[in-house]
């Protein structure tokens, strides 16, 4: 049951998520560290619980204060940065993806989600690509492929107040909307579209079970990045996608984690994207 919590949790981000196992109890604790209240009270109402002030030495700590550079083509940068008018946050005048002040996950340093950043910016022309971002959270990834020049985006995310935190990132980030944010799973999602560019930064079960659909939504000689999965399940996701007649690319390594690069080939799909 915790493992669930935590799964339905993702887009806060590891860093920000503690469980405490109580000695002698069936039960754990979940805490979850928001300097953003607003959040706070987005999880409230969807889960219930309890808000509490955190130390002013966490929430002080919680925010990284250094840009992160994603391949020299993309800056993330601390909306302190902005505001303080520091023109070097984003060195030679590249894209940059602002931080809301009191947002302390999807920040793109947690190693899943930045090994699919950096894989992202060594991809080409993605102003003429239609994206699919699965598991979207913050946001992050589907806000960094409008920040490369992504005009036609879909992102899901089964969470209410994961998509909430991803809205308000696209506002701290752009004048106008354009992504389509939209609470569904992979599972029941309908579409009869395909895609050049899909991301996946999910875990291994829904990986299994969505991997047919994936490959049908993949337009030819689409890409495909998967990410979430421990080096040891990477196999059995790099086994299933081949299958589904994907070709394997690149396979990065940070740690523990794995991101798999697959490309559809050019011929067309004999199957039909699901709708159902």
């Amino acid at each position: 049951m915790a493992d669930c919590w935590a799964e339905r949790l993702h887009f806060i981000g590891p860093g920000s998520l503690v469980l405490h196992r109580l000695a002698g109890r069936p039960t754990v604790r979940l805490e979850a560290y928001l300097p953003d209240i607003s959040v706070g009270r987005e999880l409230l109402d969807h889960y219930g619980g309890k808000l509490r002030k955190a130390s002013s030495a966490w929430s002080a700590a919680a925010v990284p204060s250094d840009p992160l550079r994603i391949g020299g083509k993309l800056w993330i940068v601390p909306e302190a940065a902005k505001d303080l008018g520091k023109k070097d946050s984003s060195p030679g005048g590249r894209p940059s993806l602002f931080i809301p002040a009191g947002m302390a996950f999807g920040t793109g340093r947690h190693a899943t989600t930045g090994m699919v950043l950096r894989e992202m910016v060594t991809i080409p022309d993605w102003h003429k690509s239609r994206v699919l971002d699965i598991g979207t959270g913050s946001g992050i990834l589907s806000l960094a492929a409008r920040r490369l020049g992504a005009t036609c985006i879909w992102a899901l995310d089964t969470d209410p107040a994961a998509l909430a935190v991803a809205r308000r990132n696209e506002e701290a980030n752009f004048a106008s909307a354009a992504i389509r944010w939209v609470e569904a799973d992979l599972a029941r999602w309908r579409s009869r579209k395909t895609f050049d560019r899909i991301l996946a930064n999910l875990y291994l079960t829904p990986l299994l079970q969505g991997a047919a659909r994936l490959a049908a939504w993949l337009a030819p000689h689409g890409v495909l990045l998967v990410s979430g999965l421990l080096r040891e399940q990477a196999p059995e996701i790099e086994e299933r996608f081949v299958r589904e007649g994907l070709l394997l690319q690149e396979k990065k390594r940070r740690g523990k984690w794995t991101m798999l690069r697959f490309q559809a080939p050019l011929h067309c799909h004999s199957a039909k994207a699901p709708v159902l």
